[in-house]
C-alpha cells in the first residue's frame, strides 16, 4: 500500500508544478499592467488571468492534482504524502529549464539527490513518518486556527514589502493554505468513507477546505506574479511538508516520533530537503526569464 500512496503523492507534485509553471508564466506576463499592490488593481489581474487559456489550463491541472493529492490522503497518513510532495520543486526544476532551454547543472543534482535523500530516510525509519492515523477534530480544527492567524499575518506583511521578499513571504502564505488544504482534505475524505455524503455536505472540513484551496490559489498567483517559478515553488515547498508533517503529528491520532532513531531521521530529513530545496531556489534555472523566453511557444 505503501508503494500506492508515493506514485499518487508524486502524480499529485508533477501536476501542481506542472500546474505553477503554466500560471507563473501568464501571471508574470500580466503583471506590468495591474497595480497588484491595490484591491482593485489585483481583482483586475485575477479577472485578466481567467481569460487566458493557458492559465485555465493550468487551473484545470492544479485541480486534477488536487484529486489525485486526495486518493493519496485517503489511503496514506498526512504526514507521509505531505512530504513526498516536496518533489514538486524539482518537477518545477526540470520544466523550467525546459522552457527556458537551460539544462540543470550538476550541482543541481546534488541537491536533488540532497532531496531524495532526505525522503528516503524519512519514509525507511520506522516511527519517523507515521503510516496511519485517525483524525482528531478538536485538535484539528486548533492546528487549522493556527494556520489562518499566520497566513493573515504573512500576506498583510507581505502587502508592505516589495519585490522577491514579497513573493517570497506570499509563497510561504499559500504554501501554508496548502498545508491546511491537506489536513481538510484528509477530514472531508473521513466524512465521505464514513458518514456519508450527507454528513459531509452538513460538516464544516468541506466548505472550510473550499475556502483554504481558494484562498491558496489568489495568494499563489500574487506570488507568482513576483518571482520566478522555482523561487516561489521553493518557498511553497519547504512550508507545505513542514506545516503538514507537524498539523499530522498533532491534529491525528498518531504516535509522534519518540525514539532516538525517529527524532534522529526527522532532523536528518530536515537538512538535507531543506538544502536541497534552498539550493535549487538559487540554482540558475531560477533566475532565468522563462516566461519571456516560452511565451512565443506559447502564443
Amino acid at each position: 500500500m505503501l508503494w500506492l500512496v508515493l506514485v499518487l503523492a508524486c502524480a499529485a507534485a508533477f501536476a501542481f508544478a506542472l500546474s505553477a509553471m503554466l500560471q507563473q508564466r501568464e501571471a508574470a506576463q500580466l503583471k506590468g499592467d495591474h497595480a497588484l499592490g491595490t484591491v482593485h488593481g489585483f481583482s483586475g489581474f485575477l479577472r485578466s488571468l481567467v481569460r487566458r487559456r493557458v492559465w485555465l489550463a493550468g487551473f484545470l491541472i492544479n485541480n486534477l492534482g488536487f484529486l489525485i493529492q486526495a486518493a493519496a490522503l485517503h489511503l496514506g497518513s498526512v504526514a507521509v504524502v505531505q512530504p513526498v510532495m516536496v518533489s514538486q520543486v524539482l518537477f518545477a526544476l526540470l520544466l523550467t529549464g525546459v522552457g527556458s532551454r537551460m539544462r540543470p547543472t550538476r550541482r543541481d543534482w546534488g541537491y536533488v539527490l540532497c532531496i531524495c535523500a532526505g525522503l528516503i530516510v524519512l519514509l525507511s525509519v520506522s516511527g519517523a513518518a507515521p503510516l496511519r492515523g485517525a483524525p482528531d477534530r478538536d485538535q484539528a480544527a486548533l492546528v487549522l486556527l493556527v494556520m489562518a492567524a499566520c497566513v493573515v499575518a504573512l500576506v498583510a506583511v507581505a502587502r508592505v514589502r516589495s519585490g522577491r521578499t514579497s513573493s517570497l513571504l506570499l509563497a510561504i502564505a499559500a504554501g501554508m493554505c496548502f498545508a491546511a488544504s491537506a489536513v481538510l482534505i484528509k477530514l472531508t475524505t473521513a466524512d465521505l468513507f464514513g458518514p456519508g455524503v450527507l454528513h459531509t455536505a452538513l460538516d464544516w472540513p468541506g466548505y472550510c477546505l473550499a475556502l483554504s484551496t481558494a484562498g491558496g490559489l489568489v495568494i499563489e498567483q500574487a506570488a507568482f506574479a513576483g518571482g520566478t517559478l522555482p523561487w516561489a515553488v521553493a518557498a511553497m515547498s519547504i512550508t507545505n511538508p513542514v506545516a503538514s508533517y507537524l498539523a499530522g503529528i498533532v491534529g491525528f491520532h498518531v504516535t509522534p516520533p519518540h525514539t532516538a532513531g525517529a527524532l534522529a531521521a526527522v532532523c536528518v530529513t530536515a537538512v538535507l530537503v531543506g538544502v536541497g530545496i534552498s539550493g535549487l531556489a538559487h540554482s540558475p534555472l531560477s533566475r532565468s526569464e522563462t516566461p519571456r523566453k516560452a511565451q512565443v511557444a506559447v502564443s
